[in-house]
């Protein structure tokens, strides 16, 4: 059974079990205001019947006799009685009442005219209810004497009667109506969970651009807005696990095709002499190297994207280690001491991976270096800053969100005067095998970008870029202080 059929159902019922609920209240209130009309009617027709009677008993007329003359003036209405304030039944014309005792208590009617009693009488031999209206109308013996006027009551339902069909046709108005919005509730909810579980089906079969119309803010909107969301994260994956494949295999492509070509020039005899066999065996082994420093690059990113490597939790000083890594970036770039300018403030001590921190910012500066005009300058600044006074760059926001405004961090930058980065590029440019034109012909993995980036976040940081074509570029690495 579909959702909408349980739905349509489920409404029905309660729309049903509300009607009858509804349709016993208003029986109950009915019964009562039945009750009210029927002792009315017994009350307006007993009045001249009091009078008539009064003058009769004036005139020394026995009950019995009474009830006899006027017996014929009721008829439609309800049988006359007489009785006593004690409740003895002096005449009777229909109930068999005559020398019994009824329940002479009368009922509780505001504006009860004086001298009227308005009182019901259970008789249950007969399995019924006596109504009864009963006036003043004289003394017998001494004794104060009520003419009235009696009536069964009339049936629970018997008032359907007068507005059974009214009652019938507004019912079913109401139950058509109701059904109609039930109806369109159920298809409502049910038809955008119906095209969530197409979406989730279609996501299911590899079909990861598909997408559904999330509209509204409730329940629904949200699902529906979270479901294309999670749908273009899993594009977006499947996007860069293709990628990923792709680019790898780009990359092995290359020392693989080499190492073959020059493996093969040692078994076909290509190479005659020593020195010739000694190129290839040094290109065989540097391509080898290579492929080495790629895996083990990705498995590197593999384990600090999930989690794997446990980074220490050292006390790290940046202001003393710092400017021994810049120290040994210039060192093995062979470059002078004036290229790369280190401008370090007294920083706060951190809590940290000194190795892991070591290699973010040496990945940086030789970028830096390798990227750099020739002649040009590489400079490195590092100062202790609050959270109030950072940038508004998409990457440091995420990064501070949650954090108290008066949070301390460590800002450390890279400039170099380069060509700088183009715009296109900048989003990109923290993604695995992402390399510019220049990055290609300098070399390299296109890994060491997004490894510093895992690394950082690893310590609760956030790395940030700003380039201008023509003018350079400037990462910025922010570290919280802990």
């Amino acid at each position: 059974m579909s959702l909408r059929t349980r739905l349509a159902l489920t409404f029905v019922f309660v729309i049903l079990l509300t009607l009858a609920i509804v349709a016993v209240s208003l029986a109950v209130i009915l019964r009562a205001y039945q009750r009210d009309v029927q002792l009315a009617r017994l009350g307006d027709a007993v009045v001249p019947l009091a009078f008539q009677a009064r003058a009769l008993l004036l005139n020394n007329v026995p009950p019995r006799e009474v009830m006899t003359r006027l017996q014929q003036q009721t008829t439609g209405v309800g049988d006359l009685i007489i009785v006593t304030d004690k409740g003895l039944v002096l005449a009777d014309a229909a109930n068999g009442l005559t020398n019994r005792n009824i329940s002479f208590t009368p009922l509780n009617k505001p504006g009860t005219p004086r001298g009227f009693i308005w009182g019901v009488h259970p008789q249950r031999n007969l399995n019924r209810t006596l109504l009864y209206v009963a006036v003043l109308a004289g003394q017998v013996g001494g004794q104060q004497v009520y003419v009235g006027l009696a009536a069964k009551e009339q049936p629970f339902f018997a008032v359907l009667d007068d507005i059974g069909a009214s009652l019938l046709l507004a019912g079913a108005i109401t139950l058509v109506v109701s059904l109609l919005a039930a109806l369109w509730l159920a298809r409502s909810i049910a038809r955008p969970i119906t095209r969530l579980t197409q979406a989730t089906e279609a996501l299911a079969r590899g079909e990861y651009a598909h997408r559904v119309d999330a509209r509204g803010r409730d329940e629904i909107g949200r699902l529906g807005a979270s479901f294309n969301a999670m749908a273009e994260q899993m594009q977006r994956a499947r996007q860069m696990e293709k990628d990923f494949v792709a680019n790898v295999s780009h990359e092995l492509k290359t020392p693989l095709t080499s190492i073959q070509g020059f493996s093969q020039a040692i078994l076909d005899g290509t190479t005659y002499d020593l020195a010739g066999a000694r190129r290839a065996a040094q290109t065989i082994f540097d391509e080898a190297g290579r492929m080495a420093r790629l895996v083990g690059n990705l498995l590197t990113l593999a384990r600090l994207e999930s989690g794997q490597i446990a980074l220490a939790q050292d006390r790290v000083d940046l202001g003393e280690l710092l400017p021994r890594w810049i120290e040994r970036c210039r060192a093995r770039a062979n470059i002078p001491a004036a290229t790369i300018v280190a401008m370090v403030d007294a920083l706060p001590p951190i809590t940290g991976d000194a190795g892991q921190l070591e290699q973010v910012v040496t990945n940086l500066v030789e970028n830096a270096i390798k990227y750099n005009r020739p002649g040009g300058t590489v400079t490195v600044t590092a100062k202790a800053e609050a959270l109030e006074s950072a940038g508004k760059s998409t990457l440091l926001a995420r990064w501070s969100a949650g954090k108290t405004p008066t949070q301390r961090w460590i800002r450390i930058a890279v400039a170099d005067t380069g060509e700088g980065i183009p715009a296109d590029d900048l989003p990109r440019l923290f993604a695995r095998f992402y390399r510019g034109d220049k990055a290609r012909v300098a070399g390299g993995t296109g890994l060491g970008l997004a490894i510093a980036k895992e690394i950082v976040a690893a310590h609760g940081g956030a790395i940030t870029v700003k380039s201008e074509p023509g003018h350079g570029s400037v990462f910025t690495i922010h570290l919280p202080v802990r």
